[in-house]
This record gives C-alpha cells, sequence and structure tokens, in this order.
C-alpha cells in the first residue's frame, strides 16, 4: 500500500508545478495519517525537489529556444550579434576618420597654394 501511495504521490504532484509548501503540506498530513513514516515523507520530498530542479532545467532550455526563434522572426539581433557590429562600426569610423583626416590636408594644402 505504501509504495502505490507514494508513486502516486510522486506522478500526482506534476512536480514542476507544485509548490515547496504545497508538497510539505501533502507529506505532513499523509505521515500524521501514518500512510508513510517521517523518512519516506522526507525521501519524497527529496524526489519532488530533483523532479522539480531537473523540469525547471528543461523549461528554461525550452524557453531560451522559443525566445530565440521568436526573435529570429522578429529580426531581433543576439547581443552577440550587435557587439559584432558594433565593431565593424567602430573600425569603419576609425578608418574613415583617418581618410577623413589625409583628405582635408590636401584640401587645405591645396587652398594654401
Amino acid at each position: 500500500m505504501k509504495d502505490i501511495i507514494k508513486k502516486s504521490f510522486l506522478l500526482g504532484l506534476g512536480a514542476a508545478s507544485l509548490t515547496k509548501s504545497h508538497a510539505e503540506k501533502i507529506v505532513k498530513d499523509l505521515v500524521k495519517r501514518n500512510e508513510v513514516t517521517i523518512k519516506e515523507g522526507r525521501d519524497m520530498l527529496n524526489k519532488v525537489k530533483k523532479a522539480a530542479l531537473n523540469n525547471s532545467g528543461i523549461i528554461r532550455n525550452l524557453a531560451e529556444k522559443e525566445a530565440k526563434r521568436v526573435a529570429g522572426k522578429l529580426g531581433v539581433k543576439s547581443q552577440v550579434q550587435i557587439a559584432k557590429v558594433k565593431g565593424k562600426l567602430m573600425s569603419i569610423d576609425k578608418e574613415l576618420s583617418a581618410k577623413g583626416k589625409t583628405a582635408l590636408k590636401k584640401i587645405l594644402k591645396e587652398l594654401s597654394k
């Protein structure tokens, strides 16, 4: 009977959607009704915690992938892409500034003749 209760508990919790306090209340109730021991209850909470952490990582990865997909469709660039463009623009700016100075010197030289 205890094994069935444990399995039902773990499956029914929906580890990712259940809050810690809610899980603790359920386990305390099971312990109070002598359906599980305190040690079994702790083990159950640890399993729920591990499952929730694992699921939160999976959900985070899925959310990141979806955000990147949507950003790509909207034409939003990543910070890395923006940094590359900024670097190129700075390089072009330096090059144009150098050429502009040279051109300005030539113009001033021609005007002073």
